[in-house]
């Protein structure tokens, strides 16, 4: 290489999970995550890739590993911020992350590969385990028995997860205004 040309500085191997779920979320598709189509997103050569990988089963199994756990965590700490810690606050912020953001289409995707692949499968229960935990923590700051907030933090989460899949339904306003009613009602 000429001492002149730049050298690009490597992805990092999480740049490449954020991008690998980013494929996720937008097409739809565990089948359109490929190497190539990933380097490209990246604008890196294959070489990049393998440096950190051995090969597509090792990307999908650290894709699965952070987004059952790390991803869910940093969701749910930056609501937390955004909120004030403020519980019924939180929930506002929640909704709006659901409603506003490509996780609705990548939790469809993880939760439809769940159904073929053990693996991913766990991944999904992991998630969804810190979900219901952080809903029914905010719940009890409320004032409300932990019990009761086991039964409207699986409301609510059923709510948020169904809700992008019934989104054609006809509702009397804005799908955000829909389900902050729900959420209302629920946390009520």
């Amino acid at each position: 290489m000429a001492a002149d040309t730049p050298q690009k500085p490597r992805k990092s191997k999480l740049q490449f999970i954020h991008a690998a779920l980013d494929i996720l979320a937008t097409t739809g598709s565990v089948k359109a995550l490929t190497i190539d189509r990933l380097c490209r997103q990246l604008g890196i050569s294959k070489g990049s890739f393998y440096w950190h990988f051995k090969g597509r089963a090792e990307l999908i199994e650290a894709v699965v590993d952070f987004w059952a756990d790390e991803f869910q965590q940093s969701i749910h700490q930056n609501i937390r911020q955004a909120s004030d810690n403020e519980p019924s606050r939180t929930f506002e912020e929640l909704v709006s992350f659901w409603l506003s953001s490509n996780f609705a289409q990548l939790d469809q995707v993880m939760r439809n590969w769940a159904r073929q692949e053990a693996a991913v499968a766990k991944a999904v229960q992991q998630a969804d385990l810190l979900l219901m935990d952080f809903v029914s923590q905010q719940i009890v700051a409320m004032g409300h028995q932990q019990t009761e907030a086991q039964y409207r933090a699986r409301l609510l989460i059923a709510v948020g997860i169904a809700e992008p899949q019934i989104s054609h339904l006809p509702h009397p306003g804005s799908l955000h205004e829909t389900v902050n009613w729900v959420a209302k009602k629920v946390l009520s």
